[in-house]
């Protein structure tokens, strides 16, 4: 049985990825060696899942219908700068998510508990929301990179705001020239509770 990596996501207005683009570039000129996230890639993630069958596809579409059913849309706003771990050894570079925090996460406590009947673990770490720009591959420029990202730190940063209306679940396809995303299904966040999407071909 045909299987993918999954996981569920918040995928990003056009006008904030085209910010959190330039945030990047400007941050590429430190020549550090790190495997930035592509512009069209880029989204909060909410719940990974692993590699699972497709053949799974509704089930999950179902439960997490289910649990989002009385959640409503959420308004959050990327802005500020940082990695971690901190020090001179950062791993991942990200943006930061503010806004209804409390609101995103009950929807990812919802997730979780919808999920795990279905034989999904809740996450052993508690969930911090941020957005991964990159992610350090060596130590080559992280000097030079730390330092920018620390004068950032100091800096008023505001990438945008994301009004979210929906939960995607998304299929990531790993590649020589890195991972490509596809959307299976979509939640939308109302108060009532949305049909069971039926994906082509599952």
């Amino acid at each position: 049985m045909e299987e993918a990596r999954l996981f569920w996501a918040v995928n990003l207005p056009a006008d904030v990825k085209l910010n959190l683009a330039a945030l990047q570039a400007r941050l590429q000129k430190k020549q550090a060696d790190v495997k930035w996230v592509e512009q069209h890639n880029l989204h909060l993630t909410v719940k990974f899942l692993g590699q699972v069958s497709l053949d799974r596809t509704n089930e999950i579409v179902r439960a997490v219908e289910s649990a989002l059913a009385q959640h409503g849309s959420i308004r959050l706003e990327l802005a500020g700068t940082g990695f971690f771990p901190a020090g001179k050894q950062p791993r991942v570079i990200w943006v930061g998510v503010g806004g209804e925090l409390d609101k995103f996460r009950r929807l990812h406590r919802a997730v979780e508990k919808g999920l795990h009947d279905l034989g999904f673990p809740p996450e052993n770490r508690g969930f911090s929301p941020h957005l991964t720009l990159g992610r350090v591959r060596s130590p080559q420029g992280v000097g030079n990179l730390v330092r920018e990202l620390e004068t950032l730190g100091r800096e008023p940063a505001h990438f945008g705001r994301a009004d979210v209306n929906t939960v995607e679940l998304m299929a990531s396809t790993l590649t020589a020239r890195g991972p490509i995303y596809s959307v299976l299904a979509k939640v939308h966040l109302t108060r009532a509770l949305v049909p069971g999407a039926q994906v082509p071909g599952v």
